[in-house]
């Protein structure tokens, strides 16, 4: 079986020490990893992570709508596999799942808002280009019209567990880079994610590393 081609939108102002791990360790399970890096606020930090990561990289190209809609697109312009992974670099994968990702035509997982998620979507390459190829925040956010437009076209198999999603990680980047205190989610499970991170084995930034240091030894 053809591997599956992965597709990861990374902002340029942040890392993520466990995905370039678990991209190292799992590798030879993917044909291409295209990331695309997106212009976001703070500092750009992409020349390291682009030295330490076994991927395709590319800059996104000008943003004339959604950032990620185009960064998606760019990603499937040089994806050469039948079959694609969307992912996203805070969705961690645990016991069981591999286990779960068959032949099936679309495999994922649905969240309260009935979307399915961008964190981890595999599709094969037909019916994607069935859809409107459209990733954006239109009608309530990112991959929610393509993942309709994917259900009127296949049965998606649900995940039942085996992984677990952050949420806000990007966000809370920015957030703790830009030292505003408040509104950072779910913020003792973040520390913990950071100094996960920080013991992950790989080559770390080192301001990246010297801020995750002082968020993730904190105490509320």
């Amino acid at each position: 079986m053809e591997r599956v081609d992965v597709i990861v939108s990374w902002p340029r102002n942040c890392d993520y020490p466990l995905w370039r791990r678990f991209l190292r360790d799992e590798r030879s399970r993917f044909g291409r990893v295209l990331v695309v890096f997106t212009d976001h606020a703070g500092d750009d930090i992409s020349g390291f992570v682009r030295a330490h990561l076994e991927a395709d990289c590319l800059d996104s190209r000008s943003v004339s709508g959604d950032w990620r809609d185009t960064a998606v697109n760019q990603a499937l312009d040089h994806s050469t596999s039948e079959r694609v992974w969307f992912t996203e670099q805070d969705f961690l994968i645990g016991e069981g799942f591999w286990e779960q990702v068959d032949g099936s035509p679309a495999i994922g997982w649905q969240e309260h808002d009935d979307r399915w998620h961008p964190s981890c979507l595999f599709v094969n390459r037909d019916l994607i280009e069935r859809t409107s190829r459209y990733f954006g925040t239109e009608p309530v956010d990112h991959f929610y019209r393509f993942g309709k437009e994917l259900e009127a076209l296949t049965p998606i198999k649900r995940l039942v567990g085996g992984f677990e999603h952050l949420q806000g990680t990007s966000q809370n980047h920015w957030l703790i880079d830009s030292n505003v205190d408040e509104g950072v989610f779910k913020r003792e499970r973040f520390r913990r994610y950071l100094r996960d991170c920080l013991d992950a084995g790989v080559p770390l930034h080192p301001e990246w590393a010297a801020r995750a240091r002082i968020e993730g030894s904190a105490h509320p």
